[in-house]
């Protein structure tokens, strides 16, 4: 069986964004233009005697090259920006194509989702995903066109594939460890984080989930002792309540990787076992 019946039909596939690359190309075409102006109605003109200059003629030498220095370091930036590795997202798993190499990742193999919002939006416009025993992200950003497509796709396939491998790994008797990041440390990388590996630094603490107990921040929790958990968008932040509706865990709702299948998985462990 080849590689792409294993990993099923493909959905989509993701390259960053050449708009910006476009728009440089035409600065450096007006920006080219506009010098070419200067020097022809301006320079030349006044070497042939054809038009009075009062000032050093030097200066529109330097005007010609701040243009076009301007122009040219706007498409380097550009071109740098749409560099980037390209994402085939298949039913089953992910193809990572970039620097000549291409890597396959399972849904059900990806432990951590790691979803958050950079640039003047508080929308999640950016996923970073991972096996821990490989320990690198790979990172789908807000540089890549329909990457709000790219996220609701991931998460989806993630919760179908990985929550029934995970109930298969409880039901043997073996604990299924999730990640998170705390609310204050979620909101501080929202407000403070200078680029994709700012956000990705991290040093996330663990949820150990068991069949009839979670541990967090080493202390147990009976699944039996809770009553329910709850999303609430309106402050992105996700929490546990117990049989006394105290609110015993909560995090941003991103703040948990891989977030969508912990609340799958969640609802399977409180709710379906009422």
């Amino acid at each position: 069986m080849n590689q792409t019946q294993e990993l099923g039909a493909l959905n989509s596939k993701h390259n960053p964004g050449k708009g910006f690359t476009y728009f440089a190309i035409f600065i450096l075409i007006l920006f080219t233009a506009i010098s070419g102006f200067i020097y022809f109605g301006a320079i030349a003109a006044v070497k042939e005697g054809k038009m009075n200059f009062s000032g050093d003629i030097s200066i529109l030498y330097w005007v010609i090259a701040f243009i076009m220095g301007l122009g040219l370091a706007i498409l380097l930036l550009a071109l740098k920006q749409s560099k980037g590795k390209t994402f085939y997202l298949y039913e089953k798993g992910i193809v990572t194509e970039g620097n000549g190499q291409s890597k396959t990742q399972l849904f059900e193999d990806l432990e951590d989702l790691y979803l958050f919002s950079s640039g003047r939006t508080f929308l999640t416009n950016n996923i970073a995903f991972r096996n821990r025993k490989d320990g690198n992200w790979e990172t789908i950003t807000a540089r890549y066109p329909k990457v709000f497509k790219a996220i609701d796709f991931i998460t989806t396939q993630h919760e179908a594939l990985y929550v029934p491998w995970a109930l298969r790994e409880l039901e043997a008797d073996r604990s299924i460890t999730f990640h998170y990041i705390n609310y204050d440390t979620a909101l501080g990388k929202k407000l403070f984080a200078t680029g994709t590996q700012s956000f990705l630094n991290v040093q996330p603490k663990e949820i150990i989930v068991t069949r009839d107990h979670l541990i967090i921040d080493s202390e147990k929790i009976m699944i039996s002792e809770l009553n329910h958990f709850a999303v609430n968008n309106w402050i992105s932040q996700i929490s546990l309540h117990n049989k006394e509706n105290k609110v015993i865990f909560s995090t941003a709702t991103n703040g948990i990787f891989s977030g969508k299948s912990f609340v799958s998985l969640m609802d399977r462990l409180i709710n379906h076992s009422k």
